[in-house]
């Protein structure tokens, strides 16, 4: 099959998680089939197994050429919004459901005035109508997920008596492709991290794995710092602080965290900012470089719905003990593969005993070590991607037939922090739903 995967970030030597996903996805459609990769941006790596290539966001010109001899297409989601052309193309669509959107904005606005809060949302939420309306086949990253889209599905009138009799597990429609490992084994030093940051040798390192965005809790555990200290007082912190390499943004969570790690009176001694972000084949000398690897949450939905987060994974491949908050799908893992310790959100006093307790057990630290090592297989990109796989052998149209607009190109870039109005495809998108309810 020709096979083409639309990301709407950046694939390259610098790339977040949503931009590492499609270049691993591609990477095992790529066994199989004549495989297209394209970004929005040029792609800096080799070309091996898959063909490169990059678009204007919005441009639906510099995109049209991709588009054509196709025999299917894989693209995340939010592609949607700038280019909804790619719904006209009479081949199959699947969907890429892994960031649900409006959870994820609805916490990023936290504190933003009502009134640009509602307009995100509605703009989000017509968006989703329209992705829920014109795929063939969906992928999310955990049942969780799953059970929040099939009823959304259902509500979209996609669950009909013929779709549920032809496909009763409904795995045709929507089903789990969730992060992935590299099959590559962990083969890193962290010797020249420590020795550029300043690290002692025998100085226990925490390493907050994720990006310093505005949906996690870093303050939880700077807040638990001086605790540590007082059982372990060479303990350094580090937060990957780099800003996104999509657009250079930075977002509120950087400042507050290292303003209260100044407070604390710790910037810069036992707690430490990494302002450059990690070039993704870098990532590994950071990651052998820690003791225990940490992401903590907020409670509330977007936690509840999120994918099990990229750097999550980097624990399991990296054989690091967890320190998570309780209520998303790291936590499941963590909890019943007793590879860590999950604690209440908020709570940075759990999170301090945690962190000593493990600290302080360097047997209950190798036993981790060895359970990764016997699950981490589960985890690899070619077990995950199978669902994605199977629908590129055999893609198939499944979507009611409903015409769509032209569309009308959006100006702007695909920043999770700057989103233009979509006023094109949204007003078909409410005129689409007053038509099935009048």
């Amino acid at each position: 099959m020709r096979i083409l995967i639309i990301s709407h970030d950046v694939v390259g030597q610098k790339m977040a998680g949503p931009g590492i996903r499609a270049h691993e996805l591609a990477r095992q459609i790529a066994t199989n089939h004549e495989t297209l990769l394209v970004a929005p941006r040029p792609i800096d790596l080799p070309e091996a197994e898959v063909r490169f290539g990059s678009y204007g966001w919005g441009d639906r010109a510099s995109l049209a050429p991709f588009l054509r001899d196709r025999d299917a297409i894989v693209a995340n989601a939010y592609v949607l919004a700038a280019h909804p052309e790619i719904a006209q193309v009479p081949v199959p669509l699947a969907l890429d459901l892994y960031d649900p959107i409006a959870l994820e904005n609805t916490a990023w606005l936290a504190g933003a005035p009502m009134a640009e809060r509602r307009a995100r949302h509605e703009e989000d939420t017509d968006l989703f109508r329209g992705q829920l309306a014109v795929g063939d086949f969906f992928f999310c990253a955990t049942e969780t997920q799953r059970d929040l889209y099939l009823g959304a599905l259902l509500g979209a009138g996609r669950l009909t008596p013929e779709v549920i009799d032809e496909d009763p597990g409904l795995r045709r429609l929507i089903d789990i492709v969730g992060f992935g490992l590299p099959a590559e084994p962990f083969d890193a030093t962290g010797e020249a991290v420590r020795a550029a940051l300043g690290i002692p040798d025998t100085a226990p390192l925490l390493l907050w794995s994720s990006g310093l965005w505005d949906w996690l809790d870093p303050g939880t555990l700077i807040a638990a710092m001086p605790r540590i200290l007082q059982r372990h007082p060479e303990t350094r912190l580090l937060f990957l602080a780099g800003r996104h390499p999509h657009d250079g943004r930075e977002m509120k969570a950087v400042a507050r965290s290292r303003e209260e790690a100044r407070d604390a009176g710790l910037l810069g001694s036992a707690i430490l900012l990494h302002e450059e972000w990690i070039p993704f084949a870098d990532r590994g000398a950071f990651l052998a470089a820690a003791d225990l690897a940490i992401c903590l949450h907020p409670h509330g939905p977007e936690s509840h719905f999120a994918a099990l987060r990229s750097r999550f994974l980097d624990h399991l491949w990296a054989g690091l003990p967890s320190v998570v908050s309780a209520g998303d799908a790291a936590a499941k893992i963590v909890r019943e593969q007793n590879l860590g310790t999950v604690t209440r959100p908020g709570d940075s006093a759990g999170v301090a005993d945690a962190v000593i307790q493990l600290l302080n057990d360097q047997d209950r630290r190798l036993r981790i070590q060895a359970r990764i090592s016997a699950i981490r297989q589960d985890f690899e990109w070619s077990a995950v991607a199978a669902p994605l796989l199977d629908f590129c052998a055999q893609p198939q149209r499944r979507r009611p037939e409903v015409p769509l607009p032209k569309p009308a190109p959006p100006p702007g870039s695909p920043s999770l922090g700057h989103r233009k109005r979509r006023s094109h495809l949204l007003s078909w998108l409410r005129n689409r739903l007053i038509s099935k309810n009048s």
